[in-house]
């Protein structure tokens, strides 16, 4: 007798750019070492709030800067290892990571606003898209989610005031790639989210 599994359940997720929205951009530059990595004030409590909630976090990020030749890859993972240690000891948890090293150029489907590593993410944890939320600081952030039906906020750390301002003065044809909602910071985002999520955790 074949045996019956039963359906997988998934999960409502909440992904996370990361220069902008957890730590600081740099000026027309990249996080190259540690050293340059820096938080933005309440990120990391936003993260423990939504940890506590139950809500798995996934980052989602663009890093060009190993294509460019500005990183080595081995060097992105330690920064993101005392990232996810800092958080941790914090108190809050990042579920998974995933970056894309390409720049524009290399017309990959993975760096945003491509969807790809979204898509990824969500085969490999089992992720209800419609109920997960994607936040961000650019536009790329906001059209990447839009593409699979998730929830998406803008915040104005980081890129977000330049590309909010960049979408009140677009032409009618990209008024649709805008944000659900726009925010202050990943702390407001993530007050936000636990007062109104029905779905939750």
């Amino acid at each position: 007798m074949r045996e019956v599994r039963p359906p997988i359940q998934r999960m409502n997720a909440i992904f996370l750019d990361r220069d902008g929205v957890i730590n600081r951009n740099l000026d027309n530059d990249y996080v190259k070492s540690w050293d340059e990595f820096e938080f933005i004030p309440n990120s990391l409590e936003a993260i423990k709030c939504l940890t506590d909630a139950g809500y798995p976090l996934i980052v989602i990020t663009n890093q060009a800067c190993i294509n460019k030749g500005l990183v080595l890859p081995q060097t992105l993972d330690w920064i993101h290892q005392e990232m996810l240690s800092e958080i941790e000891h914090a108190g809050g948890y990042i579920q998974a990571i995933y970056h894309c090293p390409h720049r524009d150029e290399d017309q990959c489907d993975c760096r945003k606003p491509k969807p790809g590593m979204l898509i990824q993410a969500s085969h490999e944890h089992h992720i209800d898209l419609p109920n997960s939320y994607l936040i961000g600081d650019s536009m790329r952030d906001i059209e990447a989610g839009k593409r699979i039906g998730c929830r998406t906020f803008l915040v104005l750390t980081g890129n977000g005031s330049k590309a909010h301002q960049q979408q009140i003065e677009a032409p009618a044809s990209r008024k649709n790639i805008q944000p659900k909602r726009i925010f202050a910071d990943l702390y407001a985002a993530a007050l936000w989210i636990l007062s109104h999520d029905t779905q939750g955790q």
